[in-house]
Formats: C-alpha cells, structure tokens, sequence
C-alpha cells in the first residue's frame, strides 16, 4: 500500500470530522497528501436523470461552507499535509467511492458513526455501500480512532489472504505500528476439540509458513465461527485497526445474512480497514 494521497470524506457529524483528523494526522506521519471531500445526496430523480456528479472546486457554496468549518476544526499539527477540498453530487455511497478513485488517491477514510443494535441489523447505510464499491483500501474510523499503532489482521488462508497480509504488512510499516496476524479454523462437529487443535488443517499450515516468510511473525489459529473469533481477538489484543478482506458487490441487506467481514465492520469496536478482494 502505497500512501501518498489520502482521501477523507466527511460531513459535519463528529464521525466525519474525526475522519479528517486521522487523515491529516495519518498524512503527516507518513507524507501524503489529502483531499477532504463531501458527497451531497441529490434526488433520487436527478441521479435517474444522469445529472452529471463532477467534483466542484472552484466555488459553490456547499465547497465554502465544507472550508469554513475545515477552517474552525482543523487539528493543531506541528507540520499540516498539503490538503485540498472537494463537493461532489449524487449518491454518496456511490460518489465518494468514485471520487477516489478517479482523484488517484491511495486510501480512503470515512467515519464510522454510532449504531443502536437493531441499527446494527440493517446494513444499508454510507460506509457499507463504499466498502462495497470502492477498488481502493477504505479505512473506517470512530469517533475515538488515533493514529494507529497496534494493527491486527485476519486472513483466512486463501491466497486472497496473503494479499490482505501484504496490504496489512505495508499499512504497519509505514505507520511503524505492531503487527499481529490471525486466522480462524471451522470447528467440524464429528471432530473432537482436542484432536482438531494438535491437527490443524494443510491450509493453516501453510498460512502460517508464508506468514513468517512474508512479515516474520507468528499466526494466531483460532478455532470457532469467524466472527466471533476475531472479535475475540480485538478484544483481547485491543488493536488500533482491524485488516479484514471484503469482497466487493452484493446489495445492502441484514446483517446476519451478510459476510464475516460486513460483520466485522459493523460491529469491531476499533477502527476497521478493508482490503478489496
């Protein structure tokens, strides 16, 4: 992962703001530039309409309105990023994954808002459209987020998972944070637990070989539902930021019919980054 231009879209919530201060912290450690951009929902009529969503940056009073309190709530840095701003229209699920990738930028941050549990259950909302959409790595933040310094990565085994690995590893590096990777095997129900604990399956097995060939550290194996497990990690490890892989597609639906990853987003109390599979 190659950080040298952050996107950070925002609104005036605190998730939003707090979005902004990450990447401009986030910026200044690692010496990229950001874009701060804010996606304006449009009718449902004129995005029919194919009204046309270009990125306003040469006046307009929604761009005014997003510099002016950019202005008022921007951190104190002892050294600020070069930082530009941006409006786009439409559907902001839509438009900001597409503003990012066509302003080249490496990393999109968005704000993770509180959710009531039955909140929780519906996934339709901002963030899960853009994880779903975007070609590029989407870190989700809370309101709390810092900059990172303990990252936690799952993979699955798969060869998908090494490119979340390799996208986890690079994330840590240039953040010089701690990395811990883990894995989590199904529990087959015909087997006892002790026999599949001494006898973890080739797939870990290799995992963990290329694990310590790729990044020098140890895989965590896990036995149990996915889920549950990596929370179960983030709980006791208490990561700065989550890497999961999330598949790219599929429409905004319930919760539990959903991925382990849509899970994991919705529900890890750290921030979240999600490497497009």
């Amino acid at each position: 992962m190659n950080l040298k231009h952050i996107v950070a879209a925002t609104d005036e919530s605190d998730a939003g703001r707090q979005a902004v201060r990450v990447a401009l912290e986030l910026a200044g450690a690692v010496g990229a530039r950001v874009t701060v951009m804010r996606a304006v929902q449009t009718s449902s009529a004129e995005v029919m309409a194919g009204i046309p969503s270009a990125p306003t940056e040469d006046g307009g009073p929604e761009l005014e309105r997003l510099e002016r309190w950019l202005a008022a709530d921007m951190p104190k840095l002892a050294k600020a990023p070069p930082m530009t701003t941006a409006v786009t229209f439409g559907l902001p699920g839509i438009e900001i994954a597409r503003f990012a990738e066509h302003e080249g930028g490496d990393l999109l941050i968005l704000g993770r808002k509180p959710r009531s549990r039955m909140a929780r259950l519906l996934v339709g909302d901002t963030a899960d459209a853009v994880a779903r959409r975007s070609h590029l790595p989407c870190l989700f933040v809370p309101v709390r987020a810092v900059v990172p310094r303990k990252v936690l990565v799952a993979i699955d085994g798969s060869e998908r998972g090494m490119v979340v690995l390799t996208a986890a590893a690079a994330f840590a590096n240039a953040l010089r944070a701690q990395l811990h990777v883990v894995t989590v095997e199904p529990v087959r129900h015909d087997e006892p637990a002790d026999l599949s604990s001494a006898t973890p399956a080739s797939r870990t097995m290799r995992a963990a070989a290329q694990v310590r060939a790729a990044v020098q550290r140890e895989l965590e194996v896990r036995r149990g539902d996915p889920a549950e497990q990596i929370l179960a990690a983030v709980e006791e490890r208490i990561p700065d930021v989550l890497v999961i892989g999330c598949h790219r597609g599929g429409p905004p639906g319930i919760l539990e019919a959903g991925s382990t990853a849509r899970r994991l987003a919705h529900t890890a109390p750290c921030a979240v980054l999600t490497i497009p599979l």
